[in-house]
């Protein structure tokens, strides 16, 4: 009864790890001033998965340019845009640099970011890694209780 209750509190306890791992977005208010570029750069590692979106507000004539620079030099320009949304996989391990582009516009853009980045260990989600990690290492820990339990007597 007692193995019972102990597995079923652990179970519980990855369960909670497990949860709070899936709400990581990170959430930046950005102000482009009238006629500069703002850049923020995004740390990623090889094979990440990163989840991107964007709205932009507070300029009248709608000028604000976005491009991405990636770790392998590869630059994309999407043109004026108000918002956007992507998710895509890192090939390489470096930073990733949003531009935001306000030079043709006599107003500030703030610009409400929101990016996840989803790391893989060993091909699998990092917090599913982790969660089967605990499971197993708990589970060592039960069984070596029970062999201890076991042979004490």
């Amino acid at each position: 009864m007692q193995l019972r209750k102990t597995c079923c509190l652990l179970l519980i306890l990855c369960l909670i790890v497990e949860a709070i791992g899936i709400v990581r977005a990170t959430t930046q208010g950005l102000n482009v001033k009238a006629g500069k570029e703002f850049v923020y750069k995004i740390n990623v590692a090889q094979k990440d998965v990163v989840h991107l979106s964007f709205l932009a507000t507070g300029q009248a004539d709608g000028n604000l340019s976005f491009s991405m620079a990636f770790p392998n030099s590869t630059v994309i320009d999407f043109g004026e845009l108000d918002q956007y949304s992507t998710s895509f996989t890192s090939d390489d391990a470096g930073k990733i640099e949003l531009h935001f582009d306000n030079t043709n516009s006599s107003e500030v853009a703030f610009v409400a970011l929101n990016h996840n980045i989803d790391h893989y260990i060993f091909g699998l989600p990092e917090m599913i890694f982790v969660l089967i990690a605990i499971a197993v290492l708990s589970m060592t820990i039960v069984t070596g209780y029970i062999i201890m339990n076991k042979y004490s007597n």
